[in-house]
C-alpha cells in the first residue's frame, strides 16, 4: 500500500511539473534569441550600455533596490547567452551584470530568466532601439540637478559643505534645498511606497504561474449509533492552472508595466516638485539681490546727505538742494523697506514649500546669482528631448500598454482554461473499541471552463480513493465525471471585455494630449527663457549705460557742474537697473527650471 502511494505521489509530483513548465516565463515556446555581447561607454550625464543580440527581443525593465541594480526581463521569448554568467563593467554608474538562470530543472545552462545590472548608487535609466541594439542610459539620481549652472543632485544638508552668513545660519544651494525638500515632501513618499506596491504585484503575478501547495489536517471526535468514534485525515493538496489561454502570463507582463509606471509616477512627482521648490528658491535668492543693491543706496544716499549738509553749511549749497537730496533718501529708504518685506515674503514661500515652520530662521540662501552661461536652445531639440523623456508621455505611454494586456485578459478569461487538482495522504476512522488503522488517499481531477458569449460551459473529472470510512471494511474508489451549462451567467465579462476597450481608448487619447500639452509647454518654456535672455542682456546695456553716467556726473560734481541730488539720482537709476538685473536673473533661472521639467531632464540646460 505504501508502494502504491509513493508512486501516485510521484506521478502526480511530475504530472504538475510537467504542465507548469510551458506557464513559466523562462520555458517559451518562441525561437531562441541569443545576448551576444555588452557594452559600456562613457556618456556626458553616465553611462550607455549597449546590449546586442542576433535579433530584436521584447523585454520589461524595471529599477530594484538593497543593492541598487536595473532589470531586464524578457517577458515574451525565450533568451540564451553567449557570455559569462557574471562580470565587471568600468561605468561611472554600472559596475556589473550579472545573468539570472530559471529555476527549477528543464532550462538549458545558458538559458536567461532576466538580466541584473549592478550599479554604484541609485539612477536612473532611458530604454532605445538603435540598430538592433538595446541600449540603457543610465545616470545617477545623486548627480541630477535642476540647478541649471551646476549638474549634481542634491547631497544632504547634512553632508554638504555650506558657507555661513554674518548672523551665523547656513547657506544653502539648491542642491541642500532639493535634498532636503524632496525628504520631506510627503508625495513623494507616497508615490516611492507605491513604487514598492507596484513590486509586490509583480511577484504576486508571478507567482499564480505555479502550483499552490496547501498541508491540510483535520481530526474528529463524535457518536454514532451510541458508540464514540473518531477520525482524522492528513495530507497535501495542489492545485495548478494548466492552461488559461495565456491570460497569467499577460497578467504577469501587465504587472512589469504596472511596476515601470509607478517609477515614472514617482520621477514626475519629483520633478514637480523640484521645479516649484527652484523657483521658489530663485525668486527668494532675486529678492535678497536686490535687497543687497537697495541697502547699498541707501548707504551711499545718506553719505550724499551728510556731505550735502556740509556744504550747506559752508554756503556751498542752497537750502532747497538739502531738501532734493533729503527727499531722496527717503524714497531710498521706503524702496529699502519695500526690499525688506519682498524678501521675507519670498522667504517665507520657499520655507512653506521646503515644508518648514514659518519661524524657521536657520535657513539661508546666497545674496546673489552665479554668473550664468546663457547657452543658445534649439526648440526643435528640446521638443524630440520631450517627447522621449517627459515623465507624462512616458507614463500615458505606459498606460497604453497596461490597457492592452487589460483587454487581453478580459479576452483570456472568456476562452478556455483548465485547471488541475490534487490531494495525496492518509485517513483513518473507527469506533473507540477498534483499532485507528490510516490508509492512503488521493484524488485528481481536471476541470475545463469555456464561454460562449453570455452563456459557460464547465466540464470536470474525478478521480478520488479513499481509505475505509466509519462502518466501511473496504476502500472507497470512485471516478467521477460532470459537466454544467450556466445561462446568462457570463454578462458581467461581456461588460469587462467593452470596459477595457473604453478604458485602451481613453489611455490612447491621454498619450496624445501629453504629447500635444508637452509640445505646448516645450514651446512657453522656450519663449520664457528666451525672453528672460533678451531682458537679461537688456539690463546688462542698461547697467552699462547707467554706470557710465554716474561716473560722469561724479566727475562734473568734483568741479562744482553737478548737483548732489543730481548725482544720487542717477545712483538711484542704476540701483534700479541692478534691481531689474537681478529679477531678470531670476526669471532666466526659473525659466531653465521650467525648460527641464517640460524636457523631462533635470540640468539639461544651464
Amino acid at each position: 500500500m505504501r508502494r502504491y502511494s509513493l508512486h501516485w505521489l510521484w506521478f502526480t509530483g511530475g504530472f504538475l511539473v510537467t504542465c507548469v513548465t510551458p506557464l513559466c516565463p523562462a520555458f517559451s515556446a518562441d525561437e531562441r534569441i541569443t545576448l551576444q555581447s555588452l557594452q559600456i561607454d562613457p556618456d556626458l550625464d553616465g553611462d550607455v550600455l549597449q546590449v546586442r543580440s542576433d535579433r530584436p527581443f521584447a523585454f520589461i525593465t524595471y529599477t530594484l533596490t538593497n543593492p541598487d541594480r536595473i532589470v531586464i526581463d524578457p517577458v515574451e521569448t525565450d533568451v540564451v547567452s553567449s557570455f559569462e554568467t557574471a562580470g565587471r563593467l568600468s561605468g561611472e554608474v554600472v559596475r556589473g551584470w550579472r545573468v539570472l538562470r530559471p529555476a527549477g530543472g528543464g532550462a538549458s545552462a545558458d538559458q536567461v530568466d532576466y538580466l541584473e545590472i549592478e550599479l554604484a548608487e541609485p539612477a536612473e535609466h532611458l530604454v532605445e532601439d538603435i540598430a538592433g541594439k538595446l541600449v540603457l542610459r543610465i545616470r545617477s539620481k545623486v548627480q541630477q540637478s535642476i540647478l541649471p549652472a551646476t549638474a549634481g543632485e542634491p547631497a544632504p544638508p547634512a553632508a554638504a559643505s555650506p558657507g555661513s552668513s554674518s548672523a551665523g545660519h547656513k547657506v544653502w544651494d539648491i542642491r541642500d534645498s532639493l535634498s532636503f525638500g524632496l525628504a520631506r515632501h510627503r508625495p513623494v513618499w507616497i508615490a516611492r511606497q507605491e513604487a514598492e506596491v507596484a513590486q509586490m504585484k509583480v511577484r504576486e503575478a508571478r507567482r499564480a504561474l505555479y502550483p499552490v501547495a496547501t498541508l491540510k489536517y483535520s481530526w474528529t471526535d463524535g457518536v454514532a449509533s451510541n458508540v464514540n468514534f473518531r477520525e482524522y485525515t492528513r495530507g497535501l493538496q495542489l492545485e495548478q492552472p494548466l492552461y488559461y489561454s495565456g491570460r497569467l502570463m499577460q497578467a504577469y507582463r501587465q504587472s512589469l508595466v504596472n511596476l515601470q509606471v509607478a517609477e515614472k509616477r514617482q520621477a514626475k512627482v519629483k520633478a514637480d516638485y523640484s521645479q516649484e521648490l527652484a523657483q521658489e528658491y530663485y525668486q527668494y535668492v532675486g529678492a535678497k539681490s536686490s535687497r543687497a543693491a537697495q541697502e547699498g543706496l541707501l548707504t551711499e544716499a545718506e553719505d550724499f546727505l551728510k556731505q550735502a549738509q556740509i556744504r550747506f553749511d559752508k554756503g556751498l549749497l542752497i537750502r532747497l538742494e538739502v531738501l532734493n537730496v533729503e527727499s531722496q533718501v527717503n524714497q531710498t529708504k521706503f524702496q529699502r523697506a519695500n526690499a525688506d518685506n519682498d524678501v521675507e515674503l519670498a522667504r517665507l514661500k520657499f520655507i512653506q514649500k521646503m515644508g518648514l515652520e514659518a519661524q524657521t530662521r536657520s535657513v539661508e540662501v546666497p545674496e546673489t546669482f552665479e554668473e550664468p552661461l546663457l547657452q543658445p536652445v534649439d526648440l526643435e531639440e528640446a521638443v524630440s528631448l520631450a517627447l522621449k523623456n517627459k515623465p507624462d508621455i512616458l507614463v500615458n505611454s505606459l498606460l497604453v500598454k497596461f490597457h492592452e494586456y487589460e483587454e487581453r485578459i478580459a479576452i483570456a478569461k472568456t476562452k478556455f482554461k483548465v485547471d488541475l487538482s490534487g490531494f495525496i495522504g492518509a485517513s483513518a476512522a473507527a469506533f473507540e473499541t477498534e483499532p485507528l488503522d490510516s490508509g492512503d488517499d488521493y484524488f485528481v481531477g481536471l476541470k475545463a471552463t469555456h464561454n460562449w458569449g453570455p452563456n459557460s460551459a464547465t466540464a470536470s473529472a474525478t478521480k478520488t480513493k479513499t481509505s475505509p470510512r466509519l462502518g466501511q471494511t473496504t476502500r472507497t474508489e470512485s471516478t467521477v465525471y460532470s459537466a454544467e451549462m450556466g445561462i446568462l451567467d457570463q454578462m458581467a465579462s461581456l461588460s469587462e471585455i467593452k470596459q477595457a476597450q473604453v478604458n485602451l481608448n481613453r489611455a490612447r487619447r491621454d498619450l496624445e494630449e501629453a504629447k500635444d500639452s508637452t509640445i505646448q509647454k516645450v514651446q512657453e518654456a522656450h519663449i520664457s527663457a528666451q525672453k528672460a535672455r533678451l531682458q537679461l542682456g537688456y539690463a546688462q546695456q542698461k547697467i552699462a549705460f547707467r554706470e557710465e553716467q554716474v561716473t560722469i556726473l561724479k566727475a562734473q560734481a568734483s568741479l562744482n557742474e553737478a548737483l548732489p541730488s543730481q548725482v544720487l539720482e542717477a545712483v538711484m537709476r542704476l540701483t534700479e537697473e541692478r534691481v531689474g538685473q537681478a529679477q531678470a536673473l531670476s526669471n532666466y533661472y526659473v525659466a531653465l527650471a521650467k525648460l527641464n521639467k517640460a524636457v523631462g531632464l533635470s540640468g539639461h540646460y544651464k
